[in-house]
């Protein structure tokens, strides 16, 4: 059987669980060498454990994205186990929602602090080893918020809207390095962020969690949130040959969700 991805050397980051863990194991199943990198270190290689028992090539990191010497040495670290990078995903983020009067100044700053600075952090030093490999694809999560505004969530809104500049300015820039770079602006996924927002929503809306999950959905015609695994499937593609004129693009997942 054909697989996209043989002989690739990827990092995704967040990949402790949810879109991360589903991307790192489509990675693996796919053909590349992964390595697995979460601020929760114990989550990252919980993730890790379960691909090597499938026989995956991969290995375990601690990574905050906030802390530029943690990305660098996560990414020399991954490069030096695999012999270089070829792919990289920026999927690390954090939920913030909150009426605009409630919203503190430290809570939109470190919004922006992982959401923003991570990802630029992770692009900056992931597209160095990128340059060594001749090439490759650098990839994000931006968010359906990143292309629509959400009442209470003008934190969240902002940093992903700010992810959508970063990949179309970076396309631009390093298109003529061979190195592509999109986005994944997933809707509303079963992940444990997606319980976040139920929880949140139930407390704005003065619902039970059951209630907020309902409405939630009723703003997806489909009517389900997304499967983690479906959204891997998106960046299976970005990453893959299949993709090899694709660049500067923001890829939404959301079912034709309504704002």
């Amino acid at each position: 059987m054909t697989v996209l991805l043989e002989g690739w050397r990827a990092l995704v980051t967040g990949a402790g669980g949810g879109i991360g863990e589903a991307t790192a194991r489509r990675f693996c199943e796919e053909g590349a060498a992964v390595a697995v990198t979460d601020r929760d270190g114990e989550a990252a290689e919980s993730a890790a454990a379960l691909l090597r028992t499938a026989g995956y090539r991969v290995q375990a990191g601690t990574l905050d994205v906030t802390d530029e010497a943690q990305v660098e040495q996560g990414l020399g670290e991954a490069a030096r186990a695999f012999g270089g990078l070829d792919l990289v995903v920026a999927n690390a983020g954090v939920l913030t929602v909150s009426p605009l009067a409630d919203l503190s100044l430290a809570a939109f700053e470190e919004t922006l602090r992982v959401n923003v600075h991570g990802v630029f952090l992770t692009l900056k030093h992931a597209a160095a080893h990128l340059r060594t490999a001749g090439g490759g694809t650098l990839l994000c999560t931006t968010s359906q918020a990143g292309v629509h505004g959400y009442s209470e969530m003008s934190a969240y809104c902002a940093s992903k809207f700010a992810v959508v500049g970063i990949v179309k300015s970076l396309a631009d820039e390093l298109a003529g390095e061979g190195i592509r770079v999109c986005a994944v602006a997933p809707g509303v996924t079963d992940t444990a962020m997606y319980g976040e927002l139920v929880r949140a929503r139930s407390h704005l809306w003065h619902v039970d969690e059951a209630e907020a999950d309902e409405r939630i959905r009723r703003t997806v015609p489909i009517g389900r949130t997304a499967t983690p695994e479906e959204v891997a499937n998106a960046f299976v593609y970005l990453a893959s040959p299949l993709a090899s004129y694709v660049s500067g693009i923001v890829l939404v997942i959301d079912a034709a969700e309504q704002s």
